[in-house]
């Protein structure tokens, strides 16, 4: 019985090629899934470290809350701003209430802009710079009046890295009572006619009389 030679060599082929697409589309497969997995897996570790870190962030906020406030160091009198023509000074004395010398003290204000809400800081130099135990000193700015609708303390610091220092504020200096302003105002009363026997009224224009 004659071989046909083509066409067996043909199906050997076929199955060769069949065979080769087969392990090549399997490998892809393989490599999709390790793909995948390894994706998978990437991705639970960095949810894992994201949520250890925000307990880890919790714990410190709950431990930040509970722990207890330090004891202040310095008590602070600010004063009422004072108005002095188109400024405005504001400044405060300062108390070291502590049992430790105070170096390089600074107050840093907030100021609040009139114009656009926006606040901005400036950290004011105590005068003398070193406070020792229930020594005082003072700070001072002059700012223009109309640039700012309001101003507090936030931060006072201390020290050679300027180290946020626990303080405590009572009101200190009032501003003074402004007096009163007294205006005058002139009234000219017009010349009455004359009487029949020639009798005038007492005011004329050259007697004004004025009037609180």
């Amino acid at each position: 019985m004659p071989l046909d030679i083509d066409n067996s060599a043909n199906e050997l082929q076929s199955l060769g090629t069949e065979d080769s697409e087969s392990r090549m589309t399997r490998g892809i497969a393989i490599v999709c899934a390790l793909g995948l997995t390894a994706a998978l897996l990437l991705g639970y570790l960095v949810l894992r470290k994201r949520h250890a870190e925000r307990l880890r962030a919790e714990q410190a906020v709950a431990e930040q809350a509970n722990k207890p406030a330090p004891p202040p160091q310095i008590q602070l009198f600010a004063d009422d701003a004072m108005i002095k023509g188109s400024q405005v000074l504001l400044g405060g004395t300062v108390v070291n209430i502590s049992a430790e010398k105070l170096t390089n003290v600074s107050v840093v204000l907030e100021l609040r802009r009139r114009k656009d809400n926006v606040s901005e800081t400036r950290t004011l130099q105590v005068e003398p710079r070193d406070l020792a135990p229930q020594e005082q000193g003072r700070y001072s700015v002059t700012v223009p009046s109309g640039d700012y609708r309001e101003t507090r303390v936030i931060h006072i610091k201390s020290g050679a890295r300027a180290d946020e220092v626990a303080f405590k504020i009572l009101p200190g200096a009032q501003r003074p009572l402004e007096k009163p302003t007294q205006t005058t105002k002139t009234i000219i009363v017009k010349p009455s006619p004359r009487r029949d026997k020639g009798e005038e009224f007492i005011n004329t224009p050259d007697n004004p009389v004025t009037i609180p």
